[in-house]
């Protein structure tokens, strides 16, 4: 995404991209450009992971006092995987691939010999010498990272250490370098939907074509990242290791804003551009800065640190969920700039436009608030009405809770993440038995009360957007899904 590279950086960069595809195309490897695409994602965010700035830590201002433990934790785990997706690459050439570390580690060779095959390999002369010093490297860096791990403490300064080692490691990989090589890459950069590349294709002007392909292309790669988050897991250690992504996605996002204020929006008024397309590119700048200090100032801020595995889950599956729908809402921002007619589902089949997302949010919260209101309405501090028993009424709000966290959570907006996450909290610690202590119930009466009314404040905020004041709320069909929550004698 670089406009600073001269002529001859760019040609050096092609030629470069040249000889490695041609290598790789003789490989009769099943998947290898799928391989090669996570190779260098993941030796991307792993040298973008070491930059404190893109962390979703808390008190950055104390890093120096912080326990890196669990970020080297998860570079173990990533070191593994590139050295796991480098073995199948070279698995053509499996009788020479490790031929390097047998024959220098294993055996007493004299200096000379040894510094000659090291000399061999540094220079790098074809794309498999590249690729078996990056496996070299990432063998011993995933060594030294476990190491590490193993004292339990890993200070900021041994973090960093590591950081500056790892970073210039990955720097002199001559053909396997992703922050050298092209920024957009053909093998896996592409743009397969019709609808853009029409879009693309129709614009006159050469240099904004350029610039809203970079867009385009930009936005389109942190999707395929967020591809790669398997929010579902019920691994807690693989849930961990998604924050190495989430951490690339924070770097990218700031290099696309970057580029968006360096390429469009210092070019406001003096005609380079339509206005209207500045006004577009403005937008979008404005809300990708707003979204990422959300989910990585908010929902993802010291996420490393939680044990817990369901709130863990919950924190990546809501971050994902914002940026995933934020980014296709962008793409079709962009894309109604050049074509109105576009709808966001001919591009993304789950597309939800944001009139759907405030008619699902007003349906979910008017939901949750009559869930609460049940509850309230059959119990009494005293005891239960009807024929319920606490631990139904109990189960109904916590299965609404589940659903809402699944379907809703993430079209709440910013500055009511807290007071969400607080009730969660605050009903996710009663046990079963915690039920039948009256004090405790009665607490608990007060905390779903308390809550209930502050769902009436956000009901009242989402009826009066300006989307939905046309639109009126279909309380018969709420009242039948209700009655699939409540029913539960």
């Amino acid at each position: 995404m670089s406009t600073m590279d001269t002529k001859a950086d760019f040609t050096i960069k092609k030629a470069i991209s040249i000889e490695r595809d041609k290598w790789l195309e003789t490989l009769s490897i099943e998947g290898k450009d799928r391989l090669l695409d996570e190779l260098e994602m993941l030796l991307k965010a792993t040298e973008r992971f070491f930059n404190i700035d893109n962390l979703a830590v808390s008190n950055k201002e104390q890093i120096i006092s912080k326990n890196f433990y669990h970020e080297i934790k998860i570079l173990s785990g990533s070191a593994k995987r590139i050295v796991s997706i480098i073995r199948l690459l070279l698995v053509d050439h499996s009788a020479n691939a490790f031929y390097f570390q047998a024959y220098v580690e294993n055996r007493l060779l004299a200096d000379y010999a040894r510094d000659r095959i090291i000399e061999w390999y540094l220079n790098q002369s074809s794309p498999r010498d590249s690729l078996y010093l990056l496996y070299i490297t990432f063998l011993n860096l995933g060594a030294l990272y476990e190491t590490v791990a193993n004292t339990k403490k890993v200070s900021y300064t041994m973090y960093s250490n590591l950081g500056q080692l790892t970073s210039r490691e990955i720097s002199l990989n001559k053909y396997f370098n992703p922050l050298k090589l092209e920024p957009f890459l053909e093998r896996y950069d592409k743009i397969h939907d019709r609808n853009i590349k029409t879009i693309v294709n129709g614009i006159a002007n050469e240099n904004l074509k350029l610039k809203i392909s970079i867009v385009f292309l930009s936005l389109f790669r942190l999707i395929r990242y967020l591809r790669h988050i398997n929010n579902e897991s019920e691994d807690i250690e693989e849930l961990r290791a998604s924050i190495l992504l989430f951490t690339l996605i924070n770097a990218e996002a700031k290099m696309i804003t970057k580029f968006l204020d360096d390429e469009f929006l210092k070019h406001k008024g003096n005609r380079k551009y339509d206005e209207s397309i500045i006004a577009t590119i403005d937008s979008l700048s404005f809300q990708l800065s707003i979204e990422i200090r959300k989910v990585f100032g908010q929902i993802l801020k010291d996420a490393i640190e939680i044990g817990n595995l369901l709130k863990l889950r919950a924190a990546i599956d809501s971050a994902k969920g914002i940026l995933a729908n934020f980014i296709q809402q962008s793409i079709i921002l962009v894309a109604h700039k050049f074509d109105l007619s576009i709808k966001g589902t001919d591009i993304f089949p789950d597309f939800v436009s944001k009139i759907e997302q405030s008619l699902r949010l007003r349906e979910d919260i008017w939901l949750f608030k009559n869930v609460l209101e049940f509850f309230e309405q059959n119990t009494t501090d005293n005891g239960i009405k009807h024929n319920y028993t606490i631990q139904t009424l109990f189960t109904m709000i916590k299965e609404y809770i589940y659903y809402f966290q699944d379907i809703s959570f993430s079209l709440v907006r910013y500055s009511d993440h807290e007071e969400f996450e607080k009730f969660f909290d605050r009903i996710g610690v009663y046990k079963e038995e915690d039920l039948l202590n009256k004090f405790k119930y009665i607490e608990l009466r007060k905390t779903i009360h308390n809550f209930k009314i502050f769902l009436e404040t956000t009901f009242g905020h989402i009826v009066n957007r300006s989307e939905l004041k046309d639109i009126p709320i279909d309380t018969k069909h709420l009242e039948t899904v209700l009655d699939q929550f409540v029913t539960t004698k």
